[in-house]
């Protein structure tokens, strides 16, 4: 598979499964909206905003991998409640989404107005009382719970495993965003912390807890969940880590993200904490600029090339790799149902080599 020529569309993995998934999406925010639009009109803006997040341009990552652990568990792929689970983990990413925007002062997503934005200028443009960036955040945050408690809903009638996993997974969100935010403020970019942010924000989120959701519906939760970990570990890892090299250099045409938005955010990633290490004491000087949201393009430019230049993208790089055949390896020992094992193979190399 190629690893990096052009834009990487969704694989056949995802493209193959998503479309019941985004039909029982829809179906969940639009009945919701036709409900409460009846009580009141100005009801439908938040649910117009989640339904244009939700179909923005996600790749459906999550839904994806607890999609092919349930069929190689054994699982019935067509099954209405696995469905209803996979729509449960994309709604909660919606949920996180909403809320990580206000918290990062991102002003777009997926090459969109973010909701807080929106909601901001919605404000502005009908000149009402109070502050438009307080209105925007308010209602991005009230948006981001209503996915929450809309991913909930479908997740209704599962088994106590489920259950427990489900509440494993919400909690490790938010404990990994805390850890994210209190970092940020702190201005440390040392690696322990870049680490546990990324175990508990991304690692276990994305892929380790959808993977163990997929058997556990299927009723292999026993038999299956170390071997999933061994392989949704180093996956989850080199999701972040990718996002980490994407925040820094990559393009907003394909990431939908102005260029370098995490260096003005200040997020320690593992890739700055690695160019921290090796940077000399006149590098460290043009890297404390990181966090400071007026960073000019030419900042940007010069934190990009100290980034390549003390090599902490080429360290990077090479633990993407390395980590990707370690979970490759993982999946070669695994028995599982169907054409699960050749779909969990092209997922990692996909989230391992994305350029979006």
């Amino acid at each position: 598979m190629s690893s990096n020529s052009g834009k990487t569309e969704n694989p056949k993995s995802i493209a193959d499964v998503v479309g019941p998934i985004d039909q029982r999406l829809a179906e969940t925010i639009r009945n919701e909206h036709q409900l409460w639009a009846k009580v009141d009109a100005s009801l439908s803006d938040p649910f117009v905003s989640l339904e244009k997040l939700v179909f923005s341009g996600g790749k459906r990552l999550r839904p994806a991998f607890f999609y092919w652990a349930h069929v190689g568990a054994g699982g019935d792929p067509n099954s209405p409640e696995a469905t209803n689970i996979a729509a449960a983990i994309e709604m909660l990413h919606a949920f996180a989404l909403a809320h990580d925007d206000v918290m990062d002062r991102s002003e777009a997503r997926r090459g969109e107005p973010s909701i807080w934005n929106q909601f901001t200028n919605l404000h502005e443009e009908h000149n009402w009382h109070g502050n438009s960036l307080h209105f925007g955040e308010a209602v991005a945050i009230l948006v981001g719970d209503l996915a929450h408690v809309l991913a909930d809903k479908l997740m209704s009638h599962h088994s106590p495993i489920v259950t427990q996993l489900w509440e494993e997974l919400r909690l490790e969100v938010n404990i990994g965003q805390y850890l994210d935010v209190l970092s940020g403020a702190k201005g440390r970019f040392d690696h322990n912390s870049a680490r546990r942010i990324l175990e508990y924000k991304t690692g276990r989120y994305s892929v380790q807890r959808p993977l163990q959701l997929g058997a556990a519906v299927a009723g292999k939760y026993e038999e299956l969940s170390q071997s999933l970990t061994d392989y949704g570990q180093p996956v989850g890892v080199v999701f972040q880590l990718r996002d980490d090299i994407l925040g820094v250099f990559g393009k907003t045409e394909e990431t939908g993200k102005p260029t370098g938005d995490d260096l003005r955010e200040g997020k320690p990633t593992p890739l700055m904490a690695e160019a921290f290490h090796r940077a000399s004491e006149q590098q460290k000087e043009i890297l404390s600029k990181i966090g400071s949201p007026d960073l000019t393009q030419q900042d940007i430019s010069n934190i990009q090339e100290i980034v390549e230049d003390t090599g902490a993208k080429q360290v990077i790089e090479k633990e993407i790799k390395e980590l990707t055949d370690s979970a490759l390896k993982a999946l070669s020992l695994m028995t599982l149902e169907g054409n699960a094992s050749e779909a969990l193979d092209e997922l990692a190399h996909f989230v391992a080599y994305r350029t979006h």
